[in-house]
């Protein structure tokens, strides 16, 4: 057992349940299938991440409901395979789910702890690794997403801040900015990762697929999938941010 350990939100890929937004567009099959290689992706990069991997999967997407079938986690374990650990999430809202994870991590004897979500297919492992060695000399890391949300964030064991999980509104565009709040009134050393694109909408999809056509994501399974759908996520183009403008022209 490392003392180190990443904690990745995943849902179970149920049509319909899950990429709820470019379902609303391409259809709840393409989209419940492009999330599946997103997840596919993101366990290839997490596996050259030095650290224990727990999964921790939304069992609530599974068909009939979380009390709906007899062990609906034996469902996500079908799906992610024998070699994965793989664990409910627990809690009412994300936030809760979080802070048991977490804690439940450190109980178990990990050090330092991040969680990583689902939505960045593209995202690199060497900054997943980062954010670990960081914990050696900070408080808490955090990777805010360009939607005003956050896509990891972990702390060193003695400094677990559980209240910044509590009465949050998830899904808006504020979360990032009161978690930083949270965690500089609470005098926390916090080491701030690279924004990245959350993908939840098309204009996300269309962002992921333009500004990776010169680097090495382009071979990945995520990718194959939106050449599938070319035609589609094109007609969602829009003046990119200067990030993402540099990003496709491959300065």
């Amino acid at each position: 057992m490392s003392d180190t350990c990443v904690l990745f939100f995943v849902k179970y890929p149920e049509p319909g349940a899950v990429k709820t937004r470019l379902a609303s567009v391409m259809g709840a099959e393409p989209a419940a299938a492009m999330y599946r290689h997103f997840v596919q992706d993101m366990l290839a990069e997490l596996a050259h991440v030095k650290a224990d991997l727990r999964i921790c999967c939304d069992t609530g997407t599974v068909p009939g409901g979380a009390g709906g079938v007899d062990d609906p986690l034996a469902a996500c374990k079908a799906w992610l395979g024998p070699r994965h650990a793989c664990q409910p999430q627990r809690g009412d809202d994300l936030g809760a789910r979080m802070r048991t994870a977490l804690a439940d991590a450190y109980g178990a004897g990990y050090e330092r702890v991040v969680v990583l979500g689902s939505d960045i297919p593209d995202f690199p492992h060497e900054l997943v690794q980062k954010a670990l060695d960081d914990l050696d000399l900070h408080d808490a890391v955090i990777g805010p997403a360009f939607d005003g949300g956050y896509y990891l964030i972990g702390f060193r064991r003695d400094r677990f801040l559980p209240g910044v999980f509590e009465g949050m509104e998830w899904g808006g565009a504020t979360v990032y900015a009161a978690t930083m709040e949270r965690l500089e009134a609470a005098r926390l050393d916090v080491v701030r990762l690279p924004e990245w694109n959350d993908v939840d909408t098309m204009w996300d999809l269309n962002v992921l697929y333009r500004t990776n056509r010169n680097s090495s994501f382009r071979k990945s399974s995520s990718y194959a999938a939106m050449r599938e759908h070319d035609a589609l996520i094109r007609q969602y183009d829009m003046e990119l941010p200067v990030w993402a403008r540099e990003t496709e022209s491959g300065k």
